[in-house]
């Protein structure tokens, strides 16, 4: 899955595990989704970006809680989060914690990221989400502004946000938000936080300077190794999609420029294989026709090389575990 927008394992295991806890049904949440088996995320690999959001666009019609992000979120452990919660911890104020997180949340999620803006008011933290077939959540963007508050609050005490924006389409008004969270709420086209200047300064009670230093430079490795994968693998998916979903590995390594061997030695190291990206490709395009076109089956089969619609059909339900027309009518 190296490549791809994707979310650690862990922080996903934990937050269905978050959303069983609220009294949702396991398998409800995860029957036919691509990295789930016998109701968890495999521990083996990533789970793809899509597939997260799907999960939790099926909570938010398993259960009509409005409040059901920010009560997963706030519960979640310290260890879904891996070394960025380590870096978090140690930081030597609230404001380097937030640099931690800002730097090295694609670690753990690529689903969206925060970007960082500063004004009288203070620092501001916007979640924006990442480009996908399949439009994130509202609950699922709330589950990570109640980890990000949740966790700065217990590092530096009384480093609560001062403001907190949600996205739009609040499915409630915004004084039952506020009652909950007791912090005033505002709605915006993207989600964030805001922490006041004066709060930037508080220091972390225990951090250590040394683990700091160590695990900061792990999280730099990491970050380093998933940018070269990202970007080979972006690369080759752009070919694929330009020479019309169906090259072998011998066309794709001619327009970069290099030999085949190179290319599958590149993406062995990658942790990635051609054949997955170019299926990868495929069905992401397949995705986002049936979710923003009402281009006929036959047509999109065709248009991503199949010669028959049942094979694209086939091939859509072994990706995404659900047919076409079902695919489509969820997106609706």
């Amino acid at each position: 899955m190296s490549g791809a927008l994707t979310i650690m394992t862990g922080w996903m295991n934990a937050a269905l595990d978050g959303l069983v806890a609220q009294g949702l049904d396991r398998a409800a949440l995860t029957a036919g989704l691509r990295g789930f088996e016998a109701g968890r995320a495999a521990a083996s690999s990533r789970v793809d970006v899509s597939a997260a959001r799907r999960l939790w666009r099926r909570a938010a019609l398993l259960d009509p809680d409005p409040l059901l992000g920010f009560k997963v979120g706030a519960a979640l452990p310290m260890q879904a989060s891996n070394v960025v919660s380590i870096l978090t911890a140690h930081s030597a104020t609230l404001g380097q914690a937030l640099e931690m997180l800002v730097r090295y949340g694609a670690l753990v999620s690529a689903s969206g990221g925060y970007r960082v803006r500063r004004d009288d008011e203070g620092l501001h933290l916007t979640y924006v989400p990442a480009p996908d077939p399949v439009e994130v959540s509202r609950l699922q963007v709330e589950s990570v502004l109640a980890t990000t508050a949740a966790r700065r609050s217990a590092f530096a005490s009384g480093a609560r946000p001062s403001r907190v924006v949600l996205m739009a389409a609040g499915a409630a008004p915004a004084r039952l938000y506020e009652d909950y969270l007791g912090l005033p709420v505002a709605f915006a086209e993207h989600a964030g936080l805001v922490f006041p200047t004066s709060a930037l300064a508080m220091p972390i009670p225990g951090a250590d300077p040394r683990l700091l230093e160590l695990n900061a430079a792990y999280a730099e490795g990491l970050l380093h190794a998933q940018r070269r994968a990202d970007a080979l693998c972006d690369e080759v998916r752009a070919v694929v999609r330009r020479q019309g979903f169906v090259p072998d590995v011998v066309a794709v390594a001619a327009e970069l420029g290099l030999s085949t061997r190179s290319l599958q030695r590149r993406l062995t190291e990658a942790g990635a294989s051609f054949t997955a990206l170019r299926d990868e490709a495929r069905m992401t395009e397949a995705m986002l026709l049936l979710a923003r076109s009402q281009l006929p089956l036959p047509d999109l089969a065709r248009r991503l090389g199949y010669s028959q619609e049942s094979a694209f059909s086939r091939a859509v339900k072994a990706w995404w575990g659900s047919a076409p027309r079902d695919l489509r009518r969820d997106a609706a």
